[in-house]
């Protein structure tokens, strides 16, 4: 058996320490599945350092790092970063953009809205399209109307949302919420 002494500075310098210790890598990192977002992204980033695009590295960095801190949170122990989890940070970032918009343009900054726009625009484009307020209107009354909530109110939100089975992904809850609220009232009204 050949062996020989190697420095720990040797292996910080070379990477290969990194690649020895690669049990602190998260699951998900090590399991690429070709076709996945994950992998979409991971490709993306290295696509934006070859063309020097810093927006589209940053968000996508961000993203990442956003996947990474789900994966290793000690509440959400089954994170596989599926597409839907990653349909759903990413949505979550999305509302972190929109909030930041309204902020600076309430501050009158319109240097910053432009950016938060171009992110906001690069993160929608890892969604799939999303369903139209009507399209969510369609399902929520079939919904009522299949399990008979014809007098359902405000106080039946819940269980309504509990029966809706929409794709996080392509109808983001918020929207959702909002949707059935508007329904419900209309309902009352007419």
């Amino acid at each position: 058996m050949f062996s020989f002494l190697v420095s720990r500075s040797f292996l910080r310098s070379s990477n290969l320490l990194f690649s020895v210790s690669n049990n602190f890598r998260p699951r998900f990192l090590s399991e690429d599945v070709d076709g996945s977002l994950l992998s979409r992204l991971k490709f993306d980033v290295k696509d934006a350092m070859k063309n020097k695009d810093q927006l589209k590295l940053n968000v996508i960095r961000g993203l990442l790092s956003d996947i990474t801190y789900a994966s290793k949170s000690p509440t959400s122990k089954s994170f596989s970063a599926s597409d839907n989890e990653i349909y759903e940070i990413i949505n979550r970032a999305i509302n972190r953009r929109q909030e930041s918009i309204d902020q600076f343009s309430r501050a009158n900054r319109l240097d910053l809205v432009e950016n938060e726009s171009s992110e906001l625009l690069l993160l929608n484009s890892y969604l799939p399209k999303q369903m139209s307020v009507q399209e969510i209107e369609l399902e929520v009354v079939k919904v009522i109307d299949h399990f008979d909530l014809g007098d359902a109110g405000i106080k039946d939100l819940g269980k309504i949302l509990k029966k809706l089975n929409l794709d996080n992904a392509r109808a983001p809850k918020k929207t959702v919420v909002e949707v059935v609220k508007k329904v419900l009232s209309s309902r009352k009204t007419g």
